[in-house]
């Protein structure tokens, strides 16, 4: 003979476990939904007076520091000269607006060379391959969007 209230207690408990999957569901769902998109980033620089040295990449996501404070930089590297051109990839990058500030390393110290008055003496460039005549290119001349797996951008090296 069956029990009515221990039928109850097993209709609640399914009841119960069914809810608790339904709830797990929808979280997942919302998460995967809500989850960070990333992609790779490469720049490749061309223009260079020669294959001395080496060519520095920095990322910026902000004209706070743009570009003149490249330890500020939320990503960086530098990749040895060996061809015509150089590339760089910023992996698993976040989706979003950002700069990029290169420049010709020709002697290797990770510092861009300049002058008595603060101008470069070695080449720079900046994403958009923007230019400034008096003093170096504003970030929200140089931003772009960062918004596909895989996205390539140019810089062409400036020499002064």
């Amino acid at each position: 003979m069956i029990n009515i209230k221990d039928q109850n207690i097993h209709n609640n408990d399914f009841l119960k476990y069914l809810f608790i999957g339904f709830i797990l569901t929808i979280s997942l769902s919302v998460v995967s939904q809500t989850q960070i998109k990333k992609g790779n980033l490469t720049v490749i620089v061309k223009n260079m007076w020669n294959k001395t040295g080496q060519v520095g990449f920095f990322l910026f996501n902000s004209g706070d520091v743009f570009p003149n404070k490249t330890e500020k930089a939320i990503l960086s590297g530098f990749v040895k000269i060996a061809g015509n051109s150089v590339e760089y990839t910023f992996t698993n990058l976040a989706f979003g607006t950002y700069a990029v500030y290169v420049f010709h390393d020709e002697d290797n110290n990770k510092k861009l060379n300049s002058n008595f008055i603060g101008m470069p003496k070695e080449g720079v460039g900046v994403s958009n391959n923007t230019k400034e005549h008096f003093g170096p290119p504003k970030y929200d001349d140089a931003k772009f969007n960062f918004n596909k797996s895989e996205q390539n951008i140019t810089i062409s090296l400036t020499y002064l």
